[in-house]
C-alpha cells in the first residue's frame, strides 16, 4: 500500500482556516454589531480562530512545551464553542429573538460560566497530560477535568444542534433556501465536534491526527456559510419557532444513535487490533455525510422524489383530504387580510413546488389589480388595469389555466402581456372568485422546480385552495366593512345625544343673552347669570368627560380615601338642589386605596338619579358600612323603579335610559369606575316601589389601570 507524506502541507490547513474564519466572522459582525445573531456568529468564528491557531502551533512546533501550549489554545477555543454558538442558534432567523434570549438566558449564562471555568483549568494536569514514556507528543491523555470538559462540550453541541434543527424545520419555501447552507455549515462544525468529543471520551485521549482534518472541515463549513453570505441577505429572516417543538427534536435521537454506534464500532476495532484514525477516512466520511444532508435538504431533489413516489405508488398526485384540512386550518383561522395573503402564497409554493407565486388583489377604488404579496422580491409596485387581457380572460374562464392558452388575437395582447410574464416568469394563473361574482384577484405561479408540467391534479387542488381563500378574503372584507358601518352608526348615535343636550344648553345661554340686554345692571340678575354660567360650564364638562370614557378608557390614581368624607362633600355640592329628604346612616369606615375624584362621580350620579326618580317629598337613604373586608355604599329611593327586563338588558349599558333627556351613559360611567377599583355595583328595583343601588369596594390595594 502506498503511503503519502502530508507533513509539509498539513500546517497550511489550519492557517487557511484561521484566515477564512477570522475574515468571515469580522465581515458578518460588522454588518450589524448590535444584533445578537451577529455577535453570536462573530464569537463562534472567534472560537474557531483560537482552535486553528492552536492547531497550527502544534503542527509547526517540534518542542514539547510549544505543542502543549498550542493544545491549550485550541482547548480554550473549544471551551467558547457551546456558549458562542448557543447565542447564534437561538437567534438565527428568529423574528422574536428578544423573547427567546430572555427565555434561554439562564442556559446561556450557565454555558458561559462553564466555559470560563474550564479555561481556568486548562493549565492543570487534571485537564490533560503527556503519557508516562514521553515518546509521543501527538497523544495527550485526559484527566478528570478534561473528561468533564468533553461531556460539557458534547451536551453544548447537542443543544445548539436542536435549535438549528428547529429553525430549519419551521422554515419553508424561499426562507429555507436562504438559510439551509448556513445551518448545514454550522451544523457540520458542531456535529464534527460531537464526533471529536465522543472520541476523546471513549479513549480518554487527544490525538494530534485530528488537527488537520478539523481544519479542512472548518474550511468546507465556512465555505458553505460564505456562499449564503454572498448570495442572500445573511441572518435577516422572520421565522417563529414553537416553544414545545424542542421536545420532539430529532437531534437527540440521532446523536444518541450515533454515540451508541461509535461506541460499538470503536470497541470492535480495539478488540480486533485495528485503527481507523486516518486523515482521508475521516475526511471522506465527513464530506459524504455533509453531501447526503445537503442533498436531502435540496428542494428540487425532494420535489422530484415526492413526485416519483406519488406517480408510481399512489393513484393521485396529492392527498386531497389532508390538503383540504390543512387549507381550512391555516386560512380559516386568519382574521387579517395580510396573514391570509402570506399563507396562500406559502401554501401554494410549498405544495406545488413553485418558487415564483404572486397574489394579485382587486382595488375597486382605483379600478386595478395590485400585486399584494409574493414569494420572491419584486422591485417596484406591479399593477394592471381591469381591462388587461389577462383580467378579461379570467372573467370568461374562472378555472386555473396556462398563460399560453390566452388567445393572442386580443387587442394589445403582446404589448400588455410580455412585461407581466417577463417580470413574474408565470406559466399558470388561478382566479380568486366567489360564486358568479367579479374576481377578487388571481394567483400567478412559475414552473414546478422539478421541471414536471402541471396536470389535472394540480388544477383541482388549486381550485380547492383558491375557492376557500377567496371566500375567506371576502368574509374578512365584509366584516371590516360591517365594523366601519357600526362605528359610523355609533358616532351618529353619540352625536345625536350630544347635539340634543348641547342644544338645550345653548338655549339656556341664548335666554341669558336676551335678558342681559335689559337687566345687566341689576345685581340680582348678575348673580343669577353667574350661577347659570357656572352650571352650564359644569354640565358641558360632564358631557365631555362622559364621552371621553367611551373612547379613551378610564385611568385611576389610588390614594388613601374615606368613603364617608366623599359622601359629605358630594351632598354639600347639592345644596339647594335637593327637594327630597336625605337620610344618612353612615358607620365608621376604614380608609381604602381609591381615586376620590372618580368615586365622587359615582356618588353624585347615584344621588342625582335617586333625586330625579323620587317624588318631591320622597326620602333618599344613604348608608355605608364595612363587612367581610369590603366597604359598602347603598343609595335607596322610593321612586318609580325599573322593570326586570330593563335591568337585565339595558342597565349599565351606554345610550340606554328611561329618562326623556340625557346621554344615558351615567350608570355606564359608574360601572366602569367601580370595576376599575376591582369592585362591583349591584341593583335591586321594582316598578312603582323604588330602587337600591349598592357599591362594594375592596379594602385591598388597587393597581392603576
Amino acid at each position: 500500500m502506498m503511503n503519502y507524506d502530508l507533513s509539509f502541507i498539513l500546517p497550511l490547513f489550519p492557517i487557511l482556516a484561521v484566515l477564512i474564519s477570522f475574515g468571515l466572522g469580522i465581515f458578518v459582525f460588522l454588518r450589524n454589531p448590535r444584533h445578537p445573531v451577529n455577535i453570536g456568529f462573530g464569537l463562534g468564528m472567534l472560537s474557531l480562530v483560537f482552535i486553528e491557531i492552536g492547531g497550527a502551533i502544534s503542527l509547526l512546533s517540534s518542542r514539547e512545551s510549544s505543542t502543549i501550549f498550542g493544545r491549550r489554545v485550541s482547548l480554550a477555543g473549544e471551551a467558547i464553542l457551546p456558549s458562542a454558538w448557543f447565542l447564534f442558534s437561538i437567534t438565527f432567523a428568529r423574528a422574536n429573538y428578544k423573547e427567546i434570549i430572555l427565555r434561554w438566558r439562564p442556559i446561556l449564562i450557565g454555558l458561559s460560566i462553564c466555559s470560563v471555568f474550564f479555561i481556568f483549568w486548562i493549565k492543570s494536569p487534571n485537564f490533560f497530560f503527556l503519557p508516562g514514556n514521553g515518546e509521543n507528543n501527538e497523544i495527550l491523555m485526559l484527566g478528570p477535568v478534561g473528561q468533564y470538559f468533553y461531556i460539557f462540550l458534547l451536551l453544548g453541541m447537542i443543544i445548539n444542534l436542536i435549535h438549528l434543527e428547529n429553525t430549519l424545520r419551521f422554515s419553508v419555501g424561499l426562507r429555507r433556501q436562504q438559510i439551509k447552507n448556513v445551518i448545514i455549515g454550522v451544523g457540520a462544525l458542531l456535529s464534527f465536534h460531537i464526533y471529536l468529543a465522543s472520541k476523546a471520551l471513549l479513549f480518554s485521549a487527544l490525538d494530534a491526527k485530528y488537527l488537520p482534518v478539523t481544519s479542512v472541515i472548518v474550511l468546507i463549513s465556512c465555505s458553505l456559510v460564505l456562499f449564503t453570505v454572498v448570495r442572500n441577505r445573511l441572518l435577516d429572516m422572520d421565522i417563529f419557532i414553537s416553544r414545545y417543538i424542542i421536545y420532539n427534536s430529532m437531534t437527540v435521537l440521532l446523536v444518541g444513535a450515533y454515540l451508541l454506534f461509535v461506541g460499538l464500532v470503536a470497541q470492535g476495532i480495539k478488540l480486533a487490533g485495528g485503527s481507523f484514525d486516518t486523515f482521508w477516512s475521516i475526511l471522506f466520511v465527513f464530506t459524504a455525510i455533509v453531501g447526503i444532508v445537503a442533498s436531502l435538504l435540496s428542494t428540487r431533489l425532494r420535489r422530484k422524489v415526492q413526485l416519483f413516489i406519488n406517480r408510481h405508488f399512489y393513484s393521485h398526485k396529492y392527498e386531497f383530504r389532508d390538503k383540504w384540512m390543512e387549507t381550512t386550518e391555516k386560512i380559516g383561522s386568519k382574521t387579517n387580510i395580510l396573514q391570509i395573503q402570506r399563507t396562500i402564497v406559502e401554501m401554494i409554493s410549498e405544495t406545488m413546488g413553485a418558487r415564483e407565486v404572486y397574489l394579485w388583489l382587486y382595488e375597486p377604488a382605483r379600478c386595478r389589480y395590485r400585486l399584494a404579496t409574493s414569494t420572491v422580491a419584486i422591485i417596484g409596485q406591479l399593477q394592471i388595469k381591469e381591462d388587461h387581457p389577462l383580467v378579461s380572460y379570467i372573467k370568461r374562464n374562472p378555472n386555473p389555466f396556462f398563460i399560453k392558452d390566452i388567445p393572442e388575437d386580443a387587442k394589445g395582447f403582446a404589448q400588455e402581456m410580455a412585461p407581466l410574464i417577463m417580470a413574474t416568469k408565470a406559466v399558470l394563473c388561478t382566479p380568486l372568485i366567489v360564486g358568479d361574482e367579479e374576481p377578487l384577484g388571481f394567483i400567478l405561479q412559475g414552473e414546478d422546480i422539478s421541471g414536471e408540467p402541471y396536470r389535472k391534479d394540480d388544477f383541482d387542488l388549486l381550485r380547492a385552495i383558491t375557492s376557500h381563500a377567496a371566500g375567506r378574503i371576502k368574509n374578512v372584507r365584509l366584516t371590516q366593512e360591517l365594523l366601519t358601518v357600526k362605528e359610523a352608526e355609533t358616532f351618529h348615535q353619540v352625536s345625536t345625544f350630544f347635539i340634543h343636550d348641547l342644544k338645550n344648553l345653548v338655549s339656556t345661554l341664548s335666554l341669558l343673552v336676551q335678558n342681559a340686554e335689559e337687566h345687566m345692571s341689576n345685581p340680582l340678575f348678575q348673580q343669577d347669570a353667574a350661577r347659570t354660567l357656572r352650571s352650564t360650564v359644569s354640565k358641558m364638562n360632564a358631557m365631555i368627560s362622559n364621552l371621553t370614557i367611551l373612547y379613551r378608557g378610564l385611568k385611576i390614581s389610588p390614594r388613601p380615601t374615606n368613603v364617608n368624607d366623599l359622601i359629605e362633600e358630594t351632598v354639600a355640592t347639592l345644596n339647594g338642589q335637593v327637594s327630597s329628604r336625605l337620610v344618612k346612616r353612615m358607620e365608621g369606615l376604614p380608609t381604602i386605596p381609591a381615586d376620590g375624584e372618580q368615586l365622587q362621580k359615582v356618588c353624585l350620579n347615584l344621588l342625582l338619579n335617586a333625586i330625579e326618580a323620587s317624588p318631591p317629598d320622597g326620602e333618599i337613604v344613604i348608608q355605608t358600612f364595612a363587612e367581610s373586608g369590603e366597604v359598602v355604599l347603598t343609595v335607596t329611593d322610593h321612586g318609580c323603579g325599573m322593570s326586570p327586563e330593563f335591568i337585565q338588558s339595558s342597565l349599565f349599558r351606554p345610550f340606554q335610559t328611561t329618562k326623556s333627556h340625557g346621554l344615558g351613559i351615567g350608570l355606564f360611567q359608574c360601572k366602569k369606575i367601580v370595576e376599575a377599583h376591582k369592585g362591583r355595583i349591584e341593583v335591586e328595583s321594582e316598578e312603582g316601589k323604588g330602587s337600591i343601588f349598592r357599591v362594594v369596594l375592596p379594602l385591598a390595594k388597587v393597581d392603576e389601570v
